[in-house]
């Protein structure tokens, strides 16, 4: 075997379409697994999967309201609002985390489809996402905003 074959011998498998879990795109669930199952060893061998850091995706500020205070978090456009607000301490309610209960709800002072992307939006209505709601559990920023953890039934 030349020098060549024994180095990717030795390197781990990147091939998205032989590997069982995509890790050039994992869900926010796989990337948390995958993170806490695999420990620091694992971090470093899935992040030589992850490319060279460089990305197309945009990200965005969203400044986070709670009874805390006030958290600024980079959000990138294809992560979903609330686990970097939890992962960073901002203490938003939740429970279903697909959009059905409607406990990670935030008000954004405007409408809410100027600002994010609902995928899976089960409990609001469109007149509620107008008036500034949305759920942090499906919602993809798409540009810097200003979020007060809330709930609609609270006003």
């Amino acid at each position: 075997m030349d020098e060549r074959q024994n180095s990717s011998a030795r390197r781990p498998s990147c091939d998205t379409k032989t590997s069982a879990a995509n890790p050039r795109n994992p869900s926010d669930e796989e990337r948390r697994r995958l993170l806490t199952t695999l420990g620091g060893v694992g971090v470093t061998v899935l992040a030589g999967c992850l490319g060279d850091g460089e990305s197309d995706v945009a990200s965005y500020t969203v400044v986070f309201l709670d009874q805390d205070g006030r958290t600024e978090l980079e959000i990138s456009e294809d992560e979903k609002l609330l686990y970097p607000a939890l992962d960073a301490g901002v203490d938003i309610p939740y429970a279903c985390e697909v959009g059905r209960c409607g406990q990670c709800t935030g008000k954004y002072d405007g409408n809410a489809n100027e600002v994010v992307t609902h995928d899976g939006n089960q409990f609001l209505d469109e007149d509620q996402i107008e008036a500034g709601w949305l759920l942090t559990c499906v919602a993809y920023p798409r540009d810097d905003f200003q979020l007060e953890v809330a709930h609609p039934d609270n006003e």
